[in-house]
């Protein structure tokens, strides 16, 4: 696809989602974010798939010391073929890119809404986190998220996360993670992710632990993860 259609197909799908705001923090691969998603002066779009959901979510540098990111969520709802829509839309400040520095840090704010789909009328959410980076080794990086949400008719919740990173090859990556909100017990999160086509397409395999201790739920998901070249 030419850039320029790459270009316009981000902005287009950014300002849609803007227009109708959207869902929680976790609406991405993975349960912890880090400093760097996008390339400078890239696009970005993340799609993947879940017995129990589905996400889509474009995002784009649009400064260097800043990316916007929507997304749109398709989710079960315990009835057979009925689901609920969630929006969101967030903003990421670079303070210091990943990518660029052995400690990286940056600060997300967003906003989530689930009025539509069913069922409706569920309140809206928002929310902000911090994340700091480390690399500790060649290949090995740690991750950690730390912040708040809050939704319309609930408590205030601190959201936390930690994350470890291995790339044993160039085209491999290990993920584990763990995370929680409140006094929910937490997730836990494996992931393979490979790359299919070295700074363009990158796909992630996770296997997911959720619930209360005492009723644990398991799921797999997969994602791909499709990059433009730099369109400024």
């Amino acid at each position: 696809m030419p850039i320029r259609r790459v270009y316009v197909l981000a902005v287009s799908l950014l300002l849609g989602g803007l227009g109708t705001v959207g869902p929680p923090a976790h609406a991405q691969q993975v349960l912890v974010d880090d400093p760097t998603s996008v390339g400078a002066g890239s696009a970005q779009l993340e799609a993947w798939h879940s017995t129990a959901e589905s996400w889509i979510a474009p995002a784009l540098r649009v400064h260097p010391r800043l990316e916007l990111a929507t997304g749109a969520a398709f989710l079960g709802t315990g009835v057979e073929d009925q689901r609920t829509v969630e929006y969101s839309a967030e903003g990421k400040v670079l303070l210091r890119p990943g990518s660029s520095h052995r400690v990286g840090a940056a600060v997300v704010g967003g906003a989530g809404i689930n009025e539509l789909g069913v069922p409706r009328g569920r309140p809206a959410t928002l929310y902000g986190y911090g994340i700091l980076s480390q690399a500790l080794l060649p290949g090995l990086t740690a991750y950690q998220n730390l912040g708040w949400a809050h939704e319309e008719s609930g408590p205030h919740q601190v959201l936390w996360g930690g994350r470890l990173d291995w790339t044993p090859a160039d085209r491999f990556t290990v993920i584990g993670e763990a995370a929680g909100e409140g006094r929910r017990d937490p997730s836990f999160q494996l992931s393979l992710r490979t790359v299919l086509l070295p700074g363009r397409v990158e796909m992630d395999v996770s296997l997911t632990r959720a619930g209360p201790f005492d009723d644990r739920t398991t799921r797999v998901a997969v994602g791909l993860t499709f990059m433009s070249t730099p369109l400024y």
